[in-house]
């Protein structure tokens, strides 16, 4: 890539990454200008070292799986059922790649609980949804959010993110307590 630029056929190049090592070794090895994290309300843990890193590298963090495959909207339940060809039946365990990439690494059952104890913060922020965009924005270092859509409603929710109303340290630091002391055990796969 580095070769590519000096031709002068591209300006900048990022990388998708699915572990923190895997970021600190493009940020310590490359001079990619952008990486593509895992990173949302479920999955603070590259807040903490990589995405540092790249702040102090001058490198764009662009934020993804930031719904954590849906489960920070609020609609699943224990007993929520995925189509046959959607990577949250296929992957549930990492079956066909690596189990992070699902539901940020959570198995579902305990990812359906740790929702309903995160669910407050949607109340003054525009629902689960905006709300855990909102945190994402809020971010220290973190350049850009792309959540998915399938519907319209879908695109002006995550939209809405960007006018919510900001979390108070008091509440950031609650959502951070929240992930080291309930969440980050049982984040599964190379992380």
């Amino acid at each position: 890539m580095e070769d590519l630029k000096k031709e002068g056929k591209i300006r900048y190049y990022g990388v998708s990454v699915e572990t923190d090592d895997q970021g600190k070794f493009v940020l310590e090895n490359t001079k990619a200008s952008s990486l593509q994290v895992i990173v949302n309300v479920l999955r603070q843990k590259p807040v903490k070292e990589m995405i540092a890193l790249a702040k102090e590298k001058n490198v764009g963090i662009l934020a993804r799986v930031p719904l954590a495959s849906g489960l920070l909207t609020g609609k699943y339940t224990k007993d929520s059922v995925f189509p046959e060809n959607d990577h949250r039946n296929f992957n549930r365990d990492g079956a066909a790649f690596n189990v992070g990439e699902t539901f940020g690494g959570l198995p579902f059952d305990k990812a359906i609980e740790l929702v309903e104890k995160i669910k407050w913060i949607g109340d003054e922020h525009g629902g689960l949804a905006s709300a855990s965009l909102k945190w994402l924005l809020q971010q220290d270092g973190i350049t850009a959010v792309i959540p998915g859509f399938k519907s319209i409603q879908q695109a002006d929710s995550n939209l809405a993110s960007l006018t919510a109303k900001p979390f108070r340290p008091e509440e950031l630091e609650r959502i951070s307590d929240f992930y080291w002391q309930e969440v980050h055990d049982y984040i599964r796969g190379a992380y």
